[in-house]
């Protein structure tokens, strides 16, 4: 963790309109700044951002109609790091500019890609449609960690992480 300057490019989340947290608008490429020293948090000051896309998905409820964006951060950059729940490379930065949005489609793809802490990272975040569910059940058959994810988290079966009691031999 760290304050720099320079530049990253990250990913930012934000409601469908482009529009934060906080009710404000956004265009894509249109270069914003903040003034005032920058500070990480809900009541921080800066644009805030991950590397990772799944990442990104922690800050909203998951069944918000949110968009993923490409973005640059630019200035002076603060970096962060939250061991506890394995989310690492966070940053708020002075200055961003919104690259590209991407297509529902174009995340899931993303996601689907991906393996291990990550993709669960992404699936306790992110609400997915039945269609998405599915497909996600298929390709990941075969893992049961994946699977349980699914089930606990996007179907909302409470009972898949309880342990079993009972007798073992009958």
């Amino acid at each position: 963790m760290g304050t720099f300057n320079g530049e990253i490019f990250a990913y930012k989340v934000f409601y469908n309109g482009l529009v934060n947290r906080y009710g404000y608008q956004f265009e894509t490429l249109r270069e914003y700044r903040v003034k005032g020293q920058i500070q990480w948090g809900n009541h921080g000051n800066g644009f805030h951002m991950c590397s990772y896309p799944e990442d990104c998905f922690r800050y909203f409820d998951r069944y918000d109609d949110i968009v993923l964006t490409r973005v640059r951060g630019f200035g002076d950059l603060y970096s962060v790091d939250d061991e506890y729940f394995g989310y690492y490379d966070m940053f708020v930065c002075e200055g961003m500019e919104i690259l590209k949005v991407y297509s529902r489609e174009e995340v899931i793809d993303m996601m689907l890609k991906l393996e291990g802490d990550r993709l669960e990272r992404f699936l306790i975040t992110n609400g997915l449609s039945i269609a998405e569910i599915e497909m996600f059940k298929d390709l990941y058959k075969d893992n049961e960690e994946i699977l349980n994810c699914i089930s606990y988290y996007q179907e909302d079966k409470k009972d898949t992480f309880v342990k079993r009691r009972g007798k073992i031999n009958g």
